[in-house]
């Protein structure tokens, strides 16, 4: 059936199989690890980032930029795929729930005992340590400290800080759900109208020019306008997809174009457009050969979830440089994370297969790029971390 433009649809069954290279894949996993080796400086003290200055910080946020932009991409074209309100959102929140209470219990039941200053009595007495679980599965408002643990370190009290970033995540999928249910998708220039405000937002309150509160949605201001505005411009990825042009001269250039601007406010604009070109370069362009296996790409997702509560037991037991901090943590989040894949999250994809099984409507179908190389469970998005301090108080940590 024809689609935008005249196109042929391409059936489902036509998806290329689930152990193809995946270059989408590679380049969460790669990402993930080096979330890993970004972590590593503030959870060893080392702020200046190997000499890397500024520079560091700039790439911790293009990884998370990098995160949203595929997530805006994937999940798009998983709304167009199957434009159910319901099962849209249970195929969401079977993706990353399972694997996210997961970590919160083993954090809970296993890491906060083994490494806490409290005794077992006054630990498991202590109110914060349950509302843990809680708070971080509600996500709005998230607490990222459990008593007596890490309390030491010279990253304090954050067990596990990569997850502020869910909620942004939670509200991209909401974004969706808003050009989904309004036909912005199908008259894709309006696609903008919802990214350019925040971005608008974004440069006239770091520059002096806007008052804003400090939290909106119970998130820090900056990152949640920074960070939707590049979902927004994932989402505008795929809906352009057929009229952007594909070339490794480009991903150089959006290379450049960020290493020249930062750190001045411009590049809260250019990283909105630099980094979902780049990431769908990459992703769809990158050789096979440079592609990692499909059975270890899976535990992208589990890495982030892990990275960083591992990083902090290994500045917990001693380690002081970052290097350490690296060479210990990649390979152990990596052994978590295929475990969090086999215990856990595929079985948590079967019961979203379960329950939301069906045909999408045949007009709900567009046209994919061939080149981008999609698979089962190892494409599903890899949500992002925060580059920041925690406060002792369990609010999300200042920018």
């Amino acid at each position: 059936m024809a689609g935008r433009g005249g196109r042929q649809h391409v059936s489902p069954a036509r998806r290329a199989p689930s152990r193809a290279p995946d270059g989408f894949g590679t380049l969460r996993l790669v990402i993930a690890c080096g979330v890993i080796a970004f972590h590593a400086m503030p959870i060893t003290g080392d702020y200046d980032g190997w000499g890397w200055g500024q520079h560091w910080y700039h790439y911790g946020t293009l990884t998370v930029a990098a995160f949203m932009a595929m997530s805006g991409f994937f999940v798009m074209k998983t709304w167009e795929r199957d434009p159910d309100l319901v099962r849209y959102w249970t195929r969401r929140l079977l993706r990353i729930m399972p694997g996210l209470l997961a970590v919160i219990l083993v954090s809970v039941f296993v890491l906060g005992p083994l490494v806490t200053t409290r005794s077992a009595g006054e630990y498991f007495g202590d109110s914060r340590t349950w509302s843990f679980i809680w708070r971080n599965v509600l996500l709005f408002p998230q607490q990222y400290d459990l008593p007596g643990v890490f309390t030491d370190n010279a990253y304090p009290v954050a067990v596990n800080g990569s997850l502020w970033c869910l909620p942004v995540e939670v509200l991209g999928y909401a974004l969706v759900t808003v050009v989904g249910l309004l036909g912005i998708n199908r008259r894709r220039a309006l696609i903008f109208l919802l990214a350019i405000p925040f971005a608008v937002l974004l440069v006239l309150r770091v520059n002096g020019l806007i008052e804003l509160p400090d939290t909106m949605l119970l998130l820090l201001t900056n990152p949640l306008l920074q960070y939707l505005a590049i979902y927004a411009m994932g989402i505008a990825t795929w809906l352009y997809r057929d009229k952007i042009p594909l070339s490794w001269w480009g991903v150089l250039a959006c290379v450049a174009v960020e290493f020249f601007v930062y750190p001045s406010p411009v590049a809260d604009i250019t990283r909105a457009i630099t980094v979902p070109y780049a990431v769908l370069t990459i992703g769809t362009k990158l050789p096979s050969w440079l592609c990692l296996p499909n059975w270890l790409t899976v535990a992208s997702f589990g890495v982030f979830l892990y990275g960083f509560p591992v990083e902090q037991t290994i500045a917990w037991l001693g380690a002081d440089e970052p290097w350490q901090v690296i060479g210990a943590g990649v390979p152990i989040a990596l052994l978590l994370g295929l475990a969090s894949w086999h215990l856990v999250e595929k079985h948590g994809l079967r019961l979203r297969t379960a329950l939301t099984d069906g045909t999408p409507r045949p007009e709900a179908l567009t046209e994919k790029i061939p080149a981008v190389r999609l698979s089962e469970a190892p494409t599903i998005e890899l949500p992002v971390f925060r580059q920041a301090v925690p406060q002792v108080s369990g609010r999300p940590p200042t920018r």
